[in-house]
């Protein structure tokens, strides 16, 4: 490997270092009360380096929003199901994954919270760009069942939208009650519900 490319995956690692470590931080204690310093010291690292990655706390705190909704966006994108051959199993699949990647990843619910309340104005263009992906392979698969005749003819973007409303409403409400356990049990019975009795036509 050349000595460029050496130099670049180093500073590459230490990066998702960096964002990992801050994640936890920003997550427990929140934007205000989180101190580089801390983090730095976690890492083993002086402050500096921080600032040479990320050059303000801000900055920082985006990186680990954009990072935790590109992975989000990766593997719902890239979970496989093209050998289910029924789109109404595959859109099955594309809610247990979506469930599943909150109970792993609980505190980017936290982080959400936080960056939210301190940057309203980029929160959600964030949020949208990195979901929008996600939302176009849902749609794809409403829009297939819709043409297939196994669910009602609603327009599948209303659908899609209503879905990820629902999606929100069950990812926050179960957040705060502080069980992670339940985001798998919801997902089947969001299936349940809002798939096989609200949306299957009788065939």
């Amino acid at each position: 490997m050349k000595r460029k490319e050496r130099l670049k995956g180093i500073k590459e690692q230490r990066r998702e270092e960096i964002i990992s470590v801050a994640s936890d931080a920003f997550a427990k204690k929140g934007y205000h009360l989180t101190d580089l310093e801390v983090v730095a010291d976690k890492i083993g690292v002086g402050k500096g380096t921080i600032y040479r990655y990320f050059p303000s706390k801000e900055k920082l705190f985006t990186a680990v929003m954009e990072h935790f909704m590109r992975k989000l966006s990766a593997e719902i994108i890239g979970v496989n199901i093209e050998s289910i051959r029924n789109p109404v199993e595959r859109l099955k699949v594309i809610i247990r994954t979506h469930m599943e990647f909150f109970e792993k990843n609980f505190q980017l619910i936290e982080l959400f919270i936080h960056y939210r309340s301190e940057y309203k104005d980029k929160f959600k263009p964030i949020y949208m760009k990195n979901y929008a992906r996600c939302l176009s392979k849902a749609e794809a698969l409403i829009r297939e069942c819709v043409d297939q005749g196994l669910m009602k003819d609603i327009p599948p973007r209303a659908i899609t939208n209503i879905l990820m409303d629902i999606f929100d409403g069950m990812i926050f409400s179960t957040f705060m009650s502080g069980s992670r356990k339940t985001f798998r049990e919801k997902g089947r019975y969001l299936e349940e519900v809002f798939i096989n009795n609200l949306l299957l036509t009788k065939r």
